[in-house]
């Protein structure tokens, strides 16, 4: 079976500087997204918020902050957040003092055009926190697409999961069984049949990724009703 977050966890733990680098690296792909997301949030210039994941990141190893976590504490998530925020307000001097120098930098449009996508975000009652939650979601259920995916093209089925994965899609009313049929020459019952199983293969896997989350089985259920709910608003 795959290593859990909270088994990368462990070995950032162990004090063995290549364990640490490689599990640090894989958290950085799963977080990183939903990190910038509340730096962003919470105000960051666009041109900073890269360097404070990564500054953050590397704190943990250099600082053994990782060595504070406690699978018994509950969700690995929380713990990045609310240190990646304490991070945050840390550095806040620091850049405050550096940019007093006067000097200013080029924003790129597109650099723009993301501030103003988190602007609009928090305008709409989208607090750092929920931004966060929205974004972790987003990007557990891309890794659950991935691992789906991965999954049929392996019974030489990706073709099958190409024509059948918009019926997955959240609240999506586009799908239709027959033109789904026509481009893998099944019939409309024998696709419904399809896409049932699909979505029961999807559900095992959202449930293997959450709860390689949580430090409690049982909280699996409450973790994905809290993460349907993020994605509801």
């Amino acid at each position: 079976m795959p290593e859990t977050r909270w088994s990368l966890v462990q070995k950032v733990k162990e004090k063995d500087d290549q364990k640490a680098k490689v599990a640090l690296g894989e958290l950085m792909k799963i977080y990183w997204d939903p990190l910038r997301a509340f730096a962003l949030g919470r105000g960051e210039p666009l041109s900073d918020v890269d360097d404070a994941v990564q500054g953050f990141y590397e704190m943990l190893i250099t600082r053994g902050s990782m060595l504070s976590v406690n699978q018994d504490r509950g969700r690995l998530r929380s713990f990045l957040r609310a240190s990646f925020e304490r991070y945050l307000i840390d550095q806040w001097d620091k850049r405050s003092a550096a940019k007093r120098g006067g000097g200013r930098h080029h924003v790129s449009l597109d650099q723009e055009e993301e501030e103003h996508h988190h602007i609009k975000e928090l305008s709409h009652d989208m607090t750092p926190e929920r931004i966060f939650e929205r974004r972790w979601v987003l990007t557990l259920l891309a890794r659950v697409m991935e691992a789906l995916r991965a999954n049929y093209a392996s019974r030489g089925k990706e073709e099958i999961y190409e024509a059948l994965k918009g019926a997955l899609e959240w609240q999506s009313t586009d799908f239709s069984y027959a033109e789904a049929g026509a481009k893998i020459g099944m019939n409309e019952n024998a696709v419904k049949q399809a896409v049932f199983r699909m979505r029961k293969k999807f559900g095992e896997l959202l449930r293997w990724e959450v709860a390689e989350t949580v430090s409690d089985p049982a909280d699996v259920d409450a973790e994905l009703r809290e993460l349907l709910n993020a994605l509801g608003n």
